[in-house]
């Protein structure tokens, strides 16, 4: 009888795996990193304000790592309208890690002005895909 709870509670897993793998990248998930994404920033900011290395390094890091997760929505679009979104989504993410590299790197280098036009890069950056994707 325990062989076969196992064996119900493996095949149950499994199931569970295989269809949140169907379904790909959800909403909440979306929003998960997208929030995490604003958090990333609002410590770099913290960090440029309160002349902060480690708030504008961890700020970068937790910004990098969702931004690199990030897919754009595809429910009910059309295959071009997936394609184009998906390119462009990869595409100002890839923009936003290599800022964010750079912005603490000058930071580092005491190039705190430059440091700062790279985070305004980041933002306009994220309204790039915002306005596009979500037709803000």
């Amino acid at each position: 009888m325990k062989i076969i709870r196992k064996g119900l509670l493996a095949y149950s897993l499994t199931g569970v795996i295989l269809i949140n793998n169907a379904f790909g990248y959800s909403q909440e998930e979306r929003i998960k990193d997208m929030r995490a994404m604003e958090d990333g920033l609002q410590q770099m900011q913290k960090g440029f304000l309160y002349n902060n290395l480690q708030d504008i390094q961890k700020g970068a890091e937790l910004l990098k790592k969702h931004t690199a997760k990030i897919e754009p929505p595809v429910e009910g679009a059309d295959e071009f309208k997936r394609s184009y979104a998906y390119d462009l989504t990869k595409r100002e993410a890839n923009k936003i890690i290599k800022l964010a590299d750079e912005a603490v790197k000058e930071y580092k280098e005491h190039r705190a002005r430059q440091a700062m036009n790279n985070f305004t890069k980041i933002l306009k950056q994220c309204m790039t895909c915002h306005a596009r994707i979500r037709k803000w």
